[in-house]
């Protein structure tokens, strides 16, 4: 339960507070009521869905039929803004690498359990097209661009294997999750040292003797975009 003691005293406690219930919001899917909001921030009832009310008002957060409370959609246009800096960061640095590995590099964000394609650049030069398209959803735990995401984060009960053995080497892989006959190479990108997005190679899984080498790669894009957005 929070606690409001030893709050500095340049701290504007309602904002706290909101911020508090954000945090809780997104510690689950199925949402909370007014009273389990109380509870957690530890406020009285009224002021708990007085706050839910103003993020409600924002677009922060969305009330349910049965009165639970989840985060809203105006959260998720906010971490599409942090993506659009992202972008623009990671473009020059995946089109370089493109060219020089000749294999597609992808972006990829995480929204709430799903992951987004925010950028993909194939190489002009090469046979095959991937075709991974952006705004593309998927599942975070499916495939090597959701996996390394995981893999930065702390590990959870009844993960994948997959999860912990990226978090031991650094990197993911997997082949034909996405795309049948593709091996996908993915790095965790750490925004505000939080692990929400991750930067990949997809290689015909014929190249598969130049995983390592490829890994390296992946590797050193995800720890240049984590040092230019920390």
């Amino acid at each position: 339960m929070a606690q409001d003691a030893k709050v500095p005293t340049e701290i504007a406690q309602t904002l706290d507070r909101g911020l508090q219930v954000l945090e809780f919001l997104g510690s689950s899917v199925n949402g909370f009521t007014a009273t389990e909001v109380a509870q957690q921030i530890g406020v009285h009832r009224s002021i708990a869905a007085r706050l839910l009310a103003t993020l409600a008002n924002r677009k922060f957060a969305t009330r349910l039929a049965d009165g639970r409370y989840v985060i809203g959609t105006g959260l998720f246009s906010l971490a599409r803004m942090v993506s659009r800096d992202l972008v623009s960061v990671a473009t020059p640095m995946l089109r370089d690498a493109t060219e020089r590995v000749v294999a597609t590099s992808v972006l990829h964000v995480a929204d709430g359990d799903e992951v987004v394609t925010v950028l993909s650049i194939e190489p002009p030069s090469a046979n095959f097209r991937v075709g991974m398209r952006v705004g593309a959803r998927g599942p975070l735990d499916l495939a090597a661009h959701g996996i390394a995401i995981l893999a930065g984060r702390p590990s959870l009960p009844g993960e994948r294997p997959e999860v912990a053995q990226a978090r031991e080497r650094g990197y993911a892989v997997t082949t034909g999750e996405v795309v049948p006959g593709y091996t996908g190479l993915s790095a965790p990108v750490y925004v505000g040292g939080e692990a929400t997005a991750s930067v990949g190679l997809v290689i015909p899984a014929s190249r598969g003797v130049e995983v390592p080498e490829l890994a390296g790669e992946v590797v050193k894009l995800a720890q240049a975009l984590s040092v230019a957005n920390g």
